[in-house]
């Protein structure tokens, strides 16, 4: 009957162990959803970065190819022709404000976890404390036979 008592102590410790490796570890539960926020979240970059870098080559074809639209995105930027005289304002924005800044940085998100060696301590802890609580009673019941 001790040994099995015993056993439990061993029993509990591994169970604690295996428990907190299940949602806390490093490839638990709780990584995993972390891990699909992150996939979400640079998903959502990628697809600004998409649309932010089909504008600037719609922007550049019409650049390339259009001379019309290169006299209207010179005119906005404050440049203009030779022959021509005019007064630049100030403040207002230009063609090239999107909005969007294309070439911010995506830094990943470092993930939150129990280190494997902390849990093993956490779950050794557990299981000496039961350990120690039922060798404690046995010496208790075995001093109160006598």
């Amino acid at each position: 009957m001790r040994f099995l008592r015993y056993g439990f102590a061993l029993w509990t410790g591994l169970a604690i162990y295996l428990f907190f490796i299940l949602i806390f570890g490093q490839n638990g539960l709780n990584m995993e959803k972390q891990l699909l926020e992150e996939q979400a979240r640079l998903s959502e970059n990628l697809k600004t970065l998409k649309l932010a870098n089909g504008d600037f080559l719609n922007t550049i074809d019409s650049l390339k190819y259009d001379q019309d639209a290169l006299a209207v995105y010179m005119r906005q930027l404050g440049y203009g022709r030779e022959d021509e005289k005019f007064v630049r304002i100030m403040g207002l924005t230009t063609a090239a404000d999107t909005g969007i800044s294309p070439g911010q940085v995506s830094y990943a998100v470092s993930l939150d976890y129990i280190p494997d060696r902390t849990i093993k301590i956490i779950a050794a802890v557990f299981g000496l404390a039961i350990f120690v609580y039922f060798l404690i009673a046995d010496i208790l019941i075995s001093r109160n036979r006598y």
